[in-house]
């Protein structure tokens, strides 16, 4: 028949309807494990799955008819895309269908929490009437304070807003105006929102960047008697912090829906008074669950008769012509989008793409998706590919506007990237050298240098021995230095190095580095395309 369509997770009923009604042959078999899995795979042109099933390498080496693996959820940390990408096997998921109830999810903890609902609940059934004991707390006036401001976090500024919440939030890789748009006072840092909220709300991704972000010592600088809410990822907040912190009496109240370790029946904050905890439950509404089966059941449909899909995760084909043409300025363009996210420490009101030679005018599209593609890797659960970078920016309220500059005095091709907010300036150019990306300029500093890897970056004023105290300390600490590039605008002013190096540099490092005289900023750039870490000082 074609087009045969094996379920290995609970999906709701519309979503079985859906396919059928395009004619896909369903098999639906939610329990089946991997051995099973192995033994039928090649029969089927698509694998449809929740949270279950692994989709590693073995099985799409097995699935030989495989073309597009659906995961009905966000998250696709059980598909191994890049494996997918290169079977060119397309993989397609649900980024937002869960959102309002997730948001929901987050009041219903929060307001069980400060109103005692479960334990006064627990003393009733008990057969006991009691008030004394449950004394609760008001949202109104109270600053709620949310990390990450994204389609989650958004719904629950406006909710908050209807309790007459104060809203602050901290999230780096969004724009000034959205801010704005949601009423909400942007906070420099994770520690300033901490320091200035009473009641604090996850809503960021589970990455690198954010895994175990939210420690002992930065919950301590919350104010004593907060409130902590967590119904983004597990892992993103440190759950021993959080008990030891009850304990203590800083943190009156928590409420928990994920854990780092999950599923998991036996913890410690289950059985603490002063917790509330659920098994997960954020998109676990029959609303959330209906618009999650609708949307999978579509995509995989369209996947399946070569249209056009809404939400892919990868792009396992060429996209045209000219992105053969582009290929490496693309390159080039996502890798000054990896540098320009760890130099920028301020949400952008304008980001401007600024590109010299004809046909770099007729690929800024595919520019800009590359630019973004580098901006936002490692900030979302979402694969960022291609095809997605520019909705997500545009989620994010961000946009780049392009210029097109007819002749450069010294480059025939120019890619210049410029971006503005409140702090100083980022701007950073590059151009394509013997088919090698090469950086030209950084804020205002002529370069020479290959952006990628590991790099340190000094600014100082211009004078001896700036060099050898900071080749110095690298060697005492064992990094080796592959290359240091110098740019200044004239002798005895300021300086601008770009160094090299073969390894991570420590925050303590970044630390001493920093305490000489005369050197004013100090950033590690982490270039390295599958672990973009940065710090700065």
């Amino acid at each position: 028949m074609g087009n045969r369509v094996l379920v290995t997770g609970e999906l709701h009923p519309i979503a079985l309807e859906i396919m059928r009604r395009e004619g896909l042959e369903l098999d639906v078999r939610p329990l089946l494990g991997k051995k099973e899995i192995l033994e039928i795979i090649s029969n089927y042109e698509c694998l449809v799955t929740r949270s279950q099933t692994g989709v590693d390498k073995e099985i799409m080496d097995a699935g030989t008819s495989l073309k597009v693996l659906g995961r009905a959820a966000i998250g696709v940390d059980n598909i191994d895309v890049e494996y997918a990408t290169e079977k060119g096997i397309l993989v397609v998921n649900v980024p937002a269908d869960n959102v309002v109830s997730a948001a929901e999810h987050t009041f219903a903890l929060l307001l069980s929490t400060i109103r005692n609902v479960v334990s006064s609940n627990h003393l009733l059934q008990e057969g006991k009437w009691s008030r004394k004991e449950f004394l609760g707390v008001e949202l109104n006036t109270k600053r709620l304070g949310i990390v990450g401001l994204g389609k989650v976090g958004s719904i629950v500024a406006n909710i908050a807003r209807g309790f007459g919440m104060e809203i602050y939030a901290y999230d780096p890789y969004i724009s000034k105006e959205r801010f704005e748009k949601f009423r909400a006072n942007s906070c420099s840092s994770l520690v300033d929102l901490i320091r200035n909220c009473d009641v604090l709300t996850i809503h960021t991704p589970k990455t690198k960047e954010t895994l175990g972000m939210i420690d002992y010592l930065s919950l301590k600088e919350m104010k004593e008697g907060g409130i902590l809410v967590n119904c983004a990822r597990g892992g993103i907040v440190d759950e021993d912090a959080i008990l030891r912190l009850l304990d203590e009496g800083h943190l009156l109240r928590a409420g928990i829906d994920v854990f780092s370790t999950e599923p998991v029946v036996n913890h410690p904050l289950f059985t603490h008074p002063k917790c509330v905890c659920t098994p997960h439950l954020g998109a676990s509404t029959a609303e959330a669950q209906e618009r999650v089966g609708k949307t999978i059941a579509l995509q995989v449909s369209k996947a399946l008769k070569n249209r056009v899909v809404d939400h892919p995760v990868n792009m396992p084909l060429v996209v045209n012509d000219r992105f053969n043409e582009a290929s490496q300025f693309c390159t080039l363009a996502e890798r000054l989008g990896r540098m320009c996210r760890q130099l920028v420490s301020f949400n952008p009101s304008l980001m401007r793409m600024v590109v010299t030679g004809e046909e770099l005018h007729k690929s800024f599209e595919l520019l800009q998706a590359a630019f973004f593609k580098g901006y936002f890797q490692g900030t979302s659960e979402q694969k960022v590919n291609y095809v997605n970078s520019v909705a997500i920016a545009e989620q994010r309220g961000l946009t780049l506007e392009p210029v097109k500059d007819p002749l450069h005095q010294t480059y025939n091709h120019l890619m210049k990237l410029e971006i503005y907010g409140d702090g100083e300036p980022v701007t950073v150019s590059g151009t394509v050298f013997a088919m090698r990306s090469r950086l030209v300029e950084l804020n205002g500093y002529s370069m020479d240098m290959n952006p990628e890897g590991r790099i340190l970056l000094v600014r100082n004023q211009d004078k001896p021995g700036v060099i050898g105290f900071v080749g110095g300390l690298l060697g005492e600490s064992g990094v080796n230095i592959a290359r240091w590039e110098l740019g200044r605008k004239q002798a005895g002013g300021e300086a601008l190095g770009l160094v090299k190096v073969d390894d991570e540099i420590s925050t303590e490092l970044l630390e001493k580095i920093k305490s000489y005289d005369g050197i004013m900023q100090v950033k590690f750039l982490n270039l390295c395309a599958d672990d973009l870490e940065g710090r700065a000082l």
